[in-house]
């Protein structure tokens, strides 16, 4: 995974800054805005390089070059930003996963294929988060808890699709859509964090299409000619 420059403080910059701004209830000017997502990129590089255990709010400030005072400013603890990056998964899914059945055009084969590469491609951008939620969920029951909701968000989202599918004469009426749809969710969620959190290789391009193809196959969904191939 390509590491992007430093910046200022020496912490790696993560994209979330218009995140952190459209999802924040706090007014603030621009120099605060900055010193807030200064510090949860700092953050972002210190859990990353030494855990979530390890990494103290001591040495979040000073990789974002800021004094102590600045971080409980605007953060109460260190779980409580921790929780703010993790929700940055969600937003990511939202925005590149979740919409594009209702933005692309094209046959349900094509939007699946491109959900489903989209996907693959924000747990590769977040695999660090993904680790640690995977370390955090063992002991804090509030992360336990989000993680199941954000599964059960998207076999939800699934499960509506395929029932969309059905309504339409796309995909066959004898399955039952939410089993379907949480059994696929697992086999693609299983398969992203494999191949980017536990060390699996994969050509993605080709990995997208296999699994879209299982997907397809597993609701009955005509699959275009080429596909098949």
């Amino acid at each position: 995974m390509t590491r992007r420059p430093a910046t200022r403080g020496g912490h790696l910059p993560t994209g979330i800054s218009a995140e952190r701004r459209a999802n924040t209830g706090v007014a603030s000017g621009a120099k605060a805005q900055r010193t807030r997502d200064e510090l949860l990129e700092a953050a972002r590089y210190c859990f990353e390089k030494f855990g979530y255990a390890d990494t103290t709010v001591e040495r979040i400030v000073n990789q974002a070059g800021l004094a102590r005072g600045s971080f409980y400013t605007y953060f109460e603890s260190k779980a409580e930003l921790f929780r703010l990056l993790v929700a940055t998964i969600d937003r990511d899914i939202a925005a590149q996963v979740a919409t594009l059945s209702t933005t692309i055009k094209g046959d349900a084969f094509e939007n699946l294929l491109a959900s489903n590469r989209n996907y693959l491609r924000v747990v590769a951008r977040n695999a660090d988060l993904y680790r640690l939620v995977d370390e955090m969920a063992a002991h804090d029951a509030e992360v336990q808890k989000r993680r199941l909701k954000s599964r059960q968000k998207h076999v939800t989202r699934v499960a509506e699709t395929i029932r969309r599918w059905q309504r339409n004469g796309l995909a066959t009426k004898g399955i039952d859509a939410d089993l379907t749809a949480a059994a696929l969710v697992s086999m693609l969620s299983g398969f992203a964090q494999w191949a980017h959190v536990g060390g699996d290789t994969y050509d993605q391009e080709e990995a997208a299409l296999r699994l879209t193809e299982i997907w397809a196959k597993a609701c009955e969904l005509q699959l275009p000619a080429e596909a098949l191939k």
